[in-house]
């Protein structure tokens, strides 16, 4: 019985000398925690991708013949417009001019915008998420990624509002982190779906 009790206590103790050091400083934790979701992410977005490549070398041609081109001369605009809106997200963090976090929101709806005017005229145009898995993989890519702005938008509006007068807090700098990687995706989105 005695052993057991100096057992335990010897676990107990060891547990407690071992145990992992506690992280206080909220934006570290606030970093982390973001960067270990964005990781997630990237793998989301990496399966997407896989997927469009494995359709696309299921087809002789790309673009199937009587299927609409993706529209390349409208998004090239189109990402111009994000990837300035991801630079002033930076220069905010830089310089914390609520101006430029206000520009980069509007921006990101800008760009929104212009993509759900690129799918009415995709849409119109006959290419549908059921016309082909030419259409379906389109979608989900790009839709995929017009949630995550949309997430990422509301995630910069909320973090702003609750930073209650104070430069800078956790909450800016994971609304940040997490618009600059929707922002840096795109681009690779854009040359592999887009492109080539």
């Amino acid at each position: 019985m005695e052993n057991d009790l100096e057992e335990e206590k010897f676990y107990s103790a060891s547990f407690r000398e071992v145990s992992d050091p506690e992280v206080s400083d909220p934006f570290v934790k606030a970093r982390i925690g973001t960067l270990i979701f964005i990781i997630s992410e990237i793998m989301l977005f990496g399966g997407l991708i896989s997927s469009f490549f494995v359709i696309r070398e299921s087809y002789p041609e790309w673009p199937p013949e009587d299927l609409p081109v993706y529209p390349v001369y409208q998004t090239t605009l189109n990402t111009f417009i994000l990837l300035t809106s991801g630079f002033l997200v930076s220069l905010f963090d830089k310089n914390k001019r609520p101006v430029f976090y206000f520009i980069a929101i509007v921006l990101g709806v800008i760009f929104l915008l212009l993509q759900g005017l690129e799918w009415v005229r995709l849409i119109n145009h006959g290419l549908t998420m059921t016309t082909d898995r030419y259409g379906s993989i389109f979608y989900v890519i790009v839709g995929t990624h017009a949630l995550h702005c949309v997430a990422g938008i509301v995630w910069l509006i909320v973090a702003y509002l609750l930073r209650r007068g104070r430069d800078f807090t956790p909450a800016l700098l994971s609304s940040s982190l997490f618009w600059k990687f929707v922002v840096i995706i795109w681009p690779f989105i854009y040359l592999l779906v887009y492109i080539l």
